[in-house]
């Protein structure tokens, strides 16, 4: 009997063994900030401020329904056949071959989500898997992987506190399964296929919240934004029904953002920098540093940036109610950056409704530039395709 490779991977749910620290998970982040080097903290003004920044809420303009957003991650294709095969060996034939496959790593990444958003608040409803297999260890082969599946719900509020001032908090149910757990060889060889298929169901479920404040300061013609927000307050931690079940946590992630917005007759310019997980020792201080740039033209988004170390690139493009966008962008698997990266490519595709130009801090700053609101395309996220002032498409 063949083990279909997910099942594999799924398995390690069942294993006590010490977990891989490698690659800072990119589970929530969206094409458009993976182009620009993930550095967005300080930008996300709608429905991903649920996900980045719950102050962002505070800017969101008009009543927006983003019908659903699909997202799907690649890398090493090369590998995945090799991998592949494992569910076909057995014995020595799967020492032999995963030892052939020292180096080789294949991530899979899926992500679908809708939302809804008015001025001030914002709910999701989510489900996001990331599924990572490295091979390593030259003296003793072992395979590396991180596998996690979340779905669940999402909320939050956001509001300004003065002119120059925003906070906000969201607060999450997630439900998770898999696990991030190296096993050797010899291990897969010997397990029994119906102890494997018994902990594929393994889940367990989870609380988590999240806290944000701005800082904006206006100019006439661009706004800065610093950021500080507090991701999975005090960790997030997942209880399963099943005691054999060891369902990883979600560390908690402490993060500066910085950003300038720029806006021009049909042309915006957005240059930021994340500092990450600032109250963590695991990873080395150059892992923790995000920075890119986003160029708004009238029908496309040009983006570049850093994440990790290596650089990355995206393309967005309006298409009227459907939004497109692709990135690419390096993971470190290693512990130090430069040590193992892991080139991946990444493509969203989303479909969103929004009515009105109405905020919590008036009509006028929802409008684009200055000390308000979204450019999204050089400021004309209010914009319509039905030719209507109330009916409008969000960036």
């Amino acid at each position: 009997m063949q083990l279909p490779l997910i099942g594999v991977l799924l398995t390690l749910c069942a294993l006590h063994l010490p977990a891989h620290a490698g690659q800072i998970s990119a589970i929530n982040s969206t094409a458009r900030a993976l182009g620009m080097g993930d550095a967005y903290t300080a930008l996300a003004d709608d429905s991903s401020a649920l996900f980045f920044n719950p102050a962002g809420l505070s800017r969101v303009s008009g009543l927006n329904w983003k019908i659903f957003s699909l997202r799907v991650g690649t890398s090493g294709l090369d590998a995945y056949k090799k991998i592949s095969d494992l569910s076909g060996a057995e014995g020595s034939d799967m020492a032999d071959q995963i030892e052939e496959l020292y180096g080789e790593h294949i991530y899979t990444g899926l992500g679908v989500e809708s939302a809804f958003t008015a001025p001030m608040f914002g709910f999701a409803i989510f489900d996001h898997a990331d599924a990572l297999v490295q091979v390593d260890n030259p003296v003793y082969p072992e395979i590396s992987t991180s596998v996690i599946n979340d779905y669940g719900y999402v909320a939050g509020m956001g509001a300004p506190i003065g002119p120059f001032f925003e906070f906000g908090v969201a607060f999450k149910y997630v439900k998770r399964t898999g696990a991030r757990v190296p096993f050797a060889a010899g291990f897969l060889a010997d397990l029994d296929t119906e102890l494997i298929m018994s902990h594929l169901t393994g889940w367990g479920k989870g609380y988590g919240a999240d806290a944000g404040f701005n800082v904006v300061l206006p100019a006439p013609f661009f706004k800065a934004t610093f950021s500080t927000v507090w991701r999975n307050i005090g960790q997030m931690h997942f209880r399963s029904d099943n005691p054999d079940v060891s369902i990883p946590f979600e560390d908690n992630d402490l993060t500066l953002g910085l950003a300038l917005q720029f806006d021009l007759p049909l042309v915006s310019i957005r240059p930021a920098i994340d500092f990450r997980y600032l109250n963590s020792a695991d990873y080395q201080l150059t892992r923790k540093i995000n920075f890119g740039v986003e160029v708004g033209l009238p029908l496309v988004d040009i983006r570049a940036g850093f994440r990790e170390g290596y650089y990355t690139y995206g393309v967005g493009m309006n298409l009227g109610l459907f939004q497109v966008d692709a990135a690419s962008y390096g993971a470190e698997l290693g512990a130090y950056p430069g040590q193992i990266e892991d080139r991946r490519y990444v493509v969203e595709f989303s479909m969103e409704l929004g009515v009105g130009n109405f905020s919590a801090r008036g009509a006028d700053s929802a409008s684009g530039g200055g000390a308000g609101g979204k450019s999204g395309k050089g400021g004309s996220s209010s914009r319509s395709i039905w030719g209507s002032g109330r009916l409008k498409q969000r960036r």
